[in-house]
C-alpha cells in the first residue's frame, strides 16, 4: 500500500516533459527511451528485459474506449479484463484516485505470478469526458517504478476526439480444413503471429483447426455458461490465448489445472473478447482436450 500511495503522489506532481511525444489515436505519450516497442490496434506495449539480472518491466498503453460514466466502474471493469482474467490477480485491489480538470486517475496494484516469477501489476485508469485510457505496468522489480510513473504522467488525451469504433471480429469460417500440423504450437507463438501481422495470420489460421500448448492461467465458466480456458501470456506479447469449450468437454477440461501445462485443439476465430471488444485475446472456439 505504501508503494501505491507513493506511486499516485508522484503522478500528482507537476512536471515538464521535454522528450518527443508519440500518438496512439487521440492519446499522446512519451515512450520510455531505449525500450522495445510493439504496436497493435488501439494498444502499444513497451518492454525492458535485463538479460544479466533477469529484471523486467512491461508497460502497455490501451487507447481510448467508452467510459461507463463512473471512474470506479471504469477501473473495476478494466482491472477485471486486463489483470484478473489475464494475469490471475486478486479481484479487488486497493486503489487511490486523484481528480483534476475533468479527469480522474485511479490507480491500483497487487502482486502477481508472472510466468513463474513474482511481479507487481499496476493499473492506471484515466476517466473523463466520456472516455477511458488505461496503462498496465508489470514490474519484475521495484526499480522500474520511476519509468512507469514518468510514462503515465506524460499522457495527454484529446478531449474533443471522437471515440474509437470497437473492432468487430467476423464469425469464424467453417472448420473444414485439417489440423494445422501434427505437433502442437505454443500458444504464445500463435498469439505473436496475430500481433505481428494480423492480416497474414487471419489468412493462415482463421477458421482452421489448430493444436496449441502452454501453461494454463485460469479455467472458469463465463456469464453465458461457456467453459473458458485462458493460457498465460508471454513477455513478448501483450495478449494471450482464450479457448471456449462445449459442455461435452466438461470432464476433460475439469482434469486440467491452473499453472500446469496443457494441450488444446480448437478453431481459430481471431483477436477480440477484451474490454469494450478490444483485441485482448486470441480466441479459439469449439475446443477440445485431445
Amino acid at each position: 500500500m505504501k508503494i501505491l500511495s507513493s506511486f499516485i503522489v508522484c503522478l500528482a506532481l507537476s512536471h515538464t516533459v521535454l522528450a518527443q511525444k508519440e500518438s496512439l489515436g487521440a492519446v499522446k505519450y512519451t515512450p520510455p527511451k531505449g525500450w522495445t516497442k510493439t504496436q497493435n490496434e488501439n494498444a502499444v506495449i513497451f518492454s525492458e528485459i535485463n538479460q544479466t539480472t533477469g529484471k523486467f518491466c512491461l508497460i502497455t498503453l490501451y487507447g481510448v474506449t467508452a467510459s461507463s460514466g463512473a471512474p470506479e466502474r471504469d477501473f473495476a471493469g478494466t482491472w477485471n479484463d486486463r489483470v484478473v482474467k489475464i494475469l490471475g490477480a486478486e479481484a479487488n485491489p486497493k486503489t487511490e484516485a486523484v481528480s483534476a480538470e475533468g479527469w480522474t486517475l485511479t490507480v491500483g496494484g497487487s502482486e502477481i505470478d508472472f510466468q513463474g516469477n513474482k511481479a507487481l501489476a499496476f493499473l492506471s485508469v484515466l476517466s473523463g469526458y466520456g472516455k477511458v485510457v488505461s496503462v498496465l505496468g508489470i514490474l519484475g522489480d521495484n526499480t522500474y517504478l520511476p519509468q512507469l510513473q514518468a510514462f503515465v504522467r506524460s499522457i495527454e488525451v484529446d478531449k474533443s476526439a471522437a471515440l474509437l469504433t470497437p473492432p468487430v471480429i467476423k464469425p469464424a469460417l467453417p472448420a473444414t480444413q485439417a489440423l494445422a500440423g501434427t505437433e502442437p504450437m505454443h500458444a504464445a507463438a500463435l498469439v505473436k503471429e496475430f500481433e505481428s501481422n494480423e492480416i497474414n495470420a487471419i489468412e493462415t489460421y482463421r477458421g482452421k483447426r489448430v493444436r496449441i500448448k502452454g501453461t494454463v492461467n485460469s479455467i472458469e465458466i463465463d456469464r453465458a455458461g461457456r467453459i473458458v480456458l485462458t493460457f498465460k501470456s508471454s513477455v513478448t506479447t501483450y495478449g494471450n490465448a482464450r479457448c471456449y469449450f462445449p459442455k461435452s468437454q466438461s470432464s476433460r477440461v475439469g482434469a486440467l489445472k491452473a499453472h500446469e501445462e496443457a494441450t488444446v485443439e480448437g478453431t481459430v476465430r481471431g483477436l477480440g473478447d477484451g474490454f469494450d471488444n478490444t483485441k485482448a485475446f486470441l480466441v479459439l472456439e469449439d475446443c477440445l482436450v485431445p
